[in-house]
């Protein structure tokens, strides 16, 4: 490969990645008490090498059909596979020890799934190599920035904050599942939205959904950071 072609190449995987790490820094800096960056890297780690087993399911699952597979298998696998990072990685870690945590870590796997995603879309709509391949992908990252990357914090923002009440809150499993559904649904909408290729109306409302939605999350980040709930464990061993 050309010295030049490789040097495109990292430019292109850092434009990939940079509307993630934009988010990341966004929610963190929102965290009155940091989190260790150790674990922070670690599940952004963890949701980046989760997107390509999602891919692979998604690409396996074509025979449900385009429709089915876009706007409901894919948003509901997406969004239990994020969620999923953090569960089987963070569950009863003496990290989360307050409820505002199980949202922001929920967060950065999002991102760090996002991230990856951006890196298959770059190569499967803008032909390497071709002219203006660095503008492209730099107005194409733009565009994600503000939507598909928003999205996926946003609605695993969404899974978090139920994933929270479940953890610090109430032992019921029934909010693990709604805050999976309806994470689901806003990655679903957002799908059959953005779907009608040339049409201004569509963009518009997936636009306004997302403002929404945003609203919404710090809405539920804001409440999170009320509750004065904390593992005793985790008392104990500060305690001590």
């Amino acid at each position: 490969m050309p010295q030049q072609d490789i040097y495109s190449l990292i430019t292109v995987l850092i434009l990939a990645v940079l509307p993630s790490l934009i988010w990341l820094f966004f929610y963190l800096k929102e965290d009155l008490h940091p989190e260790p960056r150790y674990w922070l890297f670690t599940i952004f780690v963890m949701g980046i090498a989760s997107a390509p087993l999602v891919i692979f399911l998604e690409m396996s699952l074509n025979k449900w059909g385009n429709s089915v597979l876009i706007f409901i298998i894919a948003p509901l696998i997406e969004e239990i596979a994020k969620y999923g990072v953090v569960h089987l990685t963070l569950n009863k870690n003496l990290v989360l020890d307050e409820p505002v945590d199980g949202m922001i870590y929920v967060i950065v796997a999002a991102l760090g799934f996002a991230a990856i995603e951006n890196v298959f879309a770059i190569f499967s709509f803008i032909p390497v190599g071709s002219s203006g391949y660095l503008s492209a992908t730099f107005n194409f990252m733009s565009m994600r920035f503000i939507s598909a990357v928003a999205l996926h914090g946003l609605a695993s923002g969404i899974a978090g904050y139920y994933f929270a009440k479940f953890y610090f809150i109430d032992k019921n499993p029934i909010l693990i599942l709604k805050g999976l559904f309806l994470a689901t649904v806003l990655h679903g909408i957002y799908n059959f939205l953005i779907i009608k290729n040339g049409e201004t109306f569509p963009l518009i409302l997936a636009g306004i959904i997302l403002g929404a939605a945003a609203v919404l999350v710090v809405y539920l980040f804001n409440r999170l950071k009320h509750y004065k709930v904390y593992q005793q464990a985790a008392v104990d061993t500060i305690a001590e």
